[in-house]
């Protein structure tokens, strides 16, 4: 007698099922930590993180990528020394700093504020500079650092070996980026710090660093990370993007064919955020809110019998029916 162990379609389903339901709870407690962190009760925001934990959503509190690759080693940060390229980024620094600091403030600066983590400025300003996203060198942005593309050509790992991307990122002081986690467990962030003054700090899970110039810092930003800025000069790194060094078969294949082109970047902007159609009217934007978050406000606003709402700086303004 033979039996056997594949799995029909309604297993098939069911397992689909299963991973839209987890994709879904991820965004929504997602959305619920970001506003605790946003509000400052970090209390409240590991609260929802540990009872996602419980729920079987993510494995640890502190690591919530919406896209997890399990049985990777987890921790927030790793030894530089395993990747080669490291020590050849150090040795390129005082070029890529030299050009870095020519470029910033002149005209035409390329590094401008950023929009798609505009989301996790708690306070102060946060500007960036692509260079390669999504696949592909960002030309435009990349004429103006040939002696950095020079140097970053020559590490595959970074480039055409990784799904991820290459910025320069600027914030200035009295900034916050808010704690926050990456989108994939698949990837490790590499910083190449270029400018890094007194009073600038960041945190990796629950370990606490700061910056040391022309020293690479490896992390894992799948894990909640935050960065302050308490100085009184700009801090600037060069980010890189490397895939997970125990990352084999399939799934490494599969980030590098699924690169998010322009349409699929749109497809994530809106579904994170809930959006089914946004609009430009007599300069006026328009949102209209999916099902799930139309739901969800109307039955807030039938519970509390509230007709409108709108936020006025740390206050709000409310009409109720009569």
């Amino acid at each position: 007698m033979t039996t056997s162990t594949s799995q029909g379609p309604s297993a098939s389903s069911a397992i689909g099922a299963r991973a839209y339901l987890v994709q879904m709870a991820r965004r929504h407690y997602t959305g619920l930590i970001d506003a605790w962190h946003y509000a400052g009760d970090a209390e409240k925001a590991m609260a929802c993180a540990e009872a996602a934990v419980r729920q079987g959503v993510w494995e640890h509190p502190l690591q919530r990528a919406r896209e997890y690759v399990p049985g990777l080693t987890a921790q927030p940060l790793h030894d530089p020394g395993q990747f080669w390229f490291t020590s050849y980024l150090e040795e390129g620094y005082p070029q890529i700093r030299a050009e870095i600091e020519q470029v910033i403030g002149a005209a035409l600066d390329p590094v401008v504020p950023t929009t798609d983590d505009a989301g996790l400025i708690r306070k102060g300003d946060w500007k960036q500079a692509y260079l390669y996203r999504d696949g592909r060198f960002q030309a435009r942005n990349c004429a103006r650092f040939p002696v950095t593309m020079g140097i970053l050509e020559k590490i595959p790992d970074v480039t055409v070996l990784s799904p991820g991307v290459i910025s320069v990122s600027r914030i200035s002081p009295g900034t916050h980026i808010m704690p926050h986690c990456g989108a994939t467990n698949a990837l490790l962030r590499i910083h190449l710090p270029i400018k890094v003054p007194a009073g600038v700090g960041i945190r990796v899970g629950d370990r606490e660093t700061r910056w040391e110039e022309g020293k690479c810092l490896v992390f894992d930003d799948s894990f909640e990370h935050e960065v302050w800025h308490r100085g009184s000069e700009d801090r600037v790194v060069l980010i890189v993007d490397v895939l997970h060094p125990e990352l084999k078969g399939d799934h490494r294949e599969r980030l590098l064919r699924h690169r998010h082109n322009f349409e699929e970047q749109i497809l994530s902007f809106m579904r994170d955020r809930g959006l089914r159609q946004v609009r430009v009217q007599d300069g006026e934007v328009q949102l209209t809110p999916d099902d799930s978050v139309r739901q969800l406000v109307e039955t807030y606003l039938s519970d509390t019998g509230i007709t409108g709402v709108e936020l006025d700086g740390d206050g709000v303004r409310w009409e109720r029916r009569d």
